[in-house]
């Protein structure tokens, strides 16, 4: 029953963003250039952000610039345990260090297909609920285009 809950409140969620073209293609030029960087599919880095943070819209991305909900050690400044970060940017670029940290990275570094990469975070226990969690991450994405 927990996961059913889960699962329609991120539906709605995900439905409710109001997605613009210009939430993405605001950061487009960036995440491009860090997605060569570290050969990680920028539809990839672009889905589970959305995901994360509907479309920068969550408390955590307005708050914390923090777009991907990372974690980090409690702050009793922001009073959270999820990690602040100075610009958008700095969460984009720890999203692709923290997939460079998993052992699956080497594996599937400059792999252009962004469902290997979602198949393999979520096998890493990168969220919660690893097959909700992927069809999010694959409606996001599929929201692109």
């Amino acid at each position: 029953m927990k996961n059913f809950i889960l699962f329609i409140g991120l539906f709605f969620s995900l439905s409710s963003w109001g997605a613009t073209p210009g939430n993405v293609e605001k950061y487009r030029k960036f995440v491009d250039s860090v997605a060569k960087q570290y050969q990680i599919p920028s539809e990839l880095i672009f889905g589970v952000g959305i995901c994360e943070s509907g479309f920068g819209t969550s408390k955590h991305a307005n708050n914390l610039n923090n777009y991907f909900g990372i974690r980090g050690s409690y702050s009793k400044v922001h009073k959270t345990s999820y990690r602040f970060y100075e610009k958008p940017e700095d969460s984009i670029v720890a999203f692709c260090e923290l997939c460079a940290r998993k052992k699956f990275y080497a594996k599937l570094k400059g792999n252009p297909d962004p469902m290997v990469w979602i198949n393999a975070l979520a096998k890493a226990k990168y969220a919660a609920n690893g097959r909700v969690w992927t069809k999010l991450v694959k409606r996001a994405m599929a929201s692109l285009k």
